[in-house]
């Protein structure tokens, strides 16, 4: 005979409340404290990532009359967790103010300031952990970081230091104290560490500052490799699409430059800081149409950042968009792009002098900006001072050697002085970096052509048409009469 619905209802009821009185004595055996089965229980939840249901069954525990100073622990925790950070501070400070003595709760109350920017709150934070609990690793971690936020460099690298003598396996503070040995210029200090962590536990992050580190020492080759290595961690990483793009640049490498900032976009790493600098690349190459592209977009995602306003409003004027650019103008005062538009209108004005005192100050201020150089030189120009014309071009090459206008304007220069020789010198160097430059290959050919007139041999005759080939062929020749002059030349020398 089977067992009545009614008895199988009273055992079943009977095995489920044995199952929950088993739960609650697995969760704590402290029978007295109810809040502690359920901070035990809201611990389970948050241990699988169940953070909504912790938060339910803490706040069931901050509803009985005794405050208990784990609940308030785990709600700091679980609000970390959900992103509310400032929410996270109170209840970690609560926390503490119950359990003083507790340096796991002072520690977290420590990390959760940092995470709001209160660093002087978070350093004394530190301060109570230790104090609770001396010689902690993870303590002397996060003391460095409130200090390091501060600028409290070198009391930050000791405090990382300390924490590496706990433990030797702290790699965070191994790589933040030679972050801070970055910060106070001691590279080869800074070197060691980063050397040491790139071998043992190799990330993006450590990667990356070996190659940050590299860059700074003008290592340029291992600055590239770790750059690329830190991507292999981590492709969405994009100071080092940053860092590579500047290693191509200062090889005048166009190509690779402007795609590494291609392959950051399409990663969807938009962003203010990439198209600032794809901005001030693209300023660098001489190719401002494209520069106003980028530095608008910069623009509209950082409205208040001077050194976008300053650039954004060169690459307007050297576009001939000078309303736009006068309009930005006064928002940038005294950032050097802002500068160079002011000293350039002058040159456009014909203020030479003036234009000259302020392009000499910036030449000096920006070594690595040809812009003023080539300025300088067209002022000049303007005062038939002949010798420093030269200079001022050289130098503007020196500094810029794709910077095509000045090879081109230096060329007119030496045409009306009759120079061609020292003409044709600044050329072949501008056909080194762009083979198929039109202009360069137009000027170059009437170069040849009148060198050809004062030397004819065979030789030189061949390299002028060689010129022009190349330029008919890319779609545009400028001297037709002059090529067939020579071409007479040739058939005449080779017939005799």
């Amino acid at each position: 005979m089977g067992i009545p619905d009614w008895l199988t209802n009273i055992i079943n009821k009977i095995r489920k409340l044995s199952h929950s009185i088993d739960n609650y004595n697995k969760d704590t055996v402290i029978q007295s404290l109810p809040s502690v089965a359920l901070v035990n229980r809201a611990k389970k939840y948050y241990e699988d990532g169940k953070y909504l249901e912790s938060k339910l069954i803490l706040d069931k525990a901050m509803e009985l009359p005794q405050k208990d100073a784990r609940a308030l622990m785990y709600l700091g925790m679980v609000s970390e967790k959900l992103g509310n950070s400032e929410e996270a501070v109170e209840y970690f400070q609560d926390s503490a103010d119950l359990n003083p003595n507790d340096k796991t709760i002072w520690q977290k109350l420590g990390f959760a300031l940092i995470a709001v920017n209160k660093f002087v709150e978070a350093e004394k934070s530190f301060e109570n952990s230790d104090r609770v609990a001396h010689g902690n690793t993870d303590t002397n971690t996060g003391w460095g970081m409130a200090l390091m936020k501060q600028q409290r460099y070198e009391e930050a690298r000791e405090k990382f230091i300390i924490a590496t003598k706990i433990n030797r396996y702290n790699f965070t503070a191994i790589f933040l104290a030679a972050v801070m040995d970055m910060r106070l210029n001691e590279l080869d200090k800074a070197e060691t560490r980063l050397s040491f962590l790139a071998n043992i536990s190799p990330n993006e992050s450590n990667t990356y500052e070996y190659a940050h580190l590299k860059f700074i020492k003008k290592d340029y080759e291992n600055a590239l490799f770790y750059a690329q290595k830190s991507l292999e961690y981590n492709s969405s990483m994009l100071p080092s699409y940053l860092l590579i793009a500047d290693v191509y640049a200062l090889k005048w490498d166009v190509e690779n430059t402007l795609n590494t900032y291609t392959t950051a976009e399409s990663k969807d790493l938009i962003s203010a800081p990439l198209y600032l600098e794809w901005g001030l690349a693209l300023e660098k190459f001489d190719r401002f149409a494209e520069a106003c592209e980028k530095l608008e977009k910069a623009h509209e995602l950082k409205p208040d950042d001077k050194d976008i306003i300053a650039n954004l409003a060169l690459s307007y004027y050297m576009t001939d968009q000078k309303e736009g650019a006068f309009s930005l103008l006064p928002q940038a005062e005294n950032i050097f792009a802002a500068k160079l538009v002011k000293a350039i209108e002058k040159y456009e004005t014909n203020d030479i002098e003036g234009a000259l005192s302020e392009l000499r100050v910036l030449s000096e201020e920006n070594l690595a900006c040809a812009l003023p150089d080539y300025y300088l030189a067209k002022c000049y120009e303007k005062q038939n001072n002949d010798t420093k014309v030269r200079d001022s071009y050289g130098s503007a090459i020196d500094k810029n050697p794709i910077l095509f206008r000045a090879y081109k304007d230096f060329a007119k220069y030496c045409f009306a002085l009759g120079d061609y020789a020292e003409a044709q010198r600044k050329l072949r160097k501008a056909l080194k970096f762009d083979k198929n430059n039109l202009e360069i290959l137009n000027l170059l050919f009437y170069c040849c052509y009148k060198l050809v007139k004062d030397n004819i041999c065979e030789y030189n005759i061949k390299e002028a048409l060689g010129f022009a080939q190349t330029a008919e062929t890319l779609g545009r020749f400028d001297y037709p009469d002059e090529k067939s002059e020579l071409s007479e030349l040739l058939k005449n020398k080779q017939e005799k």
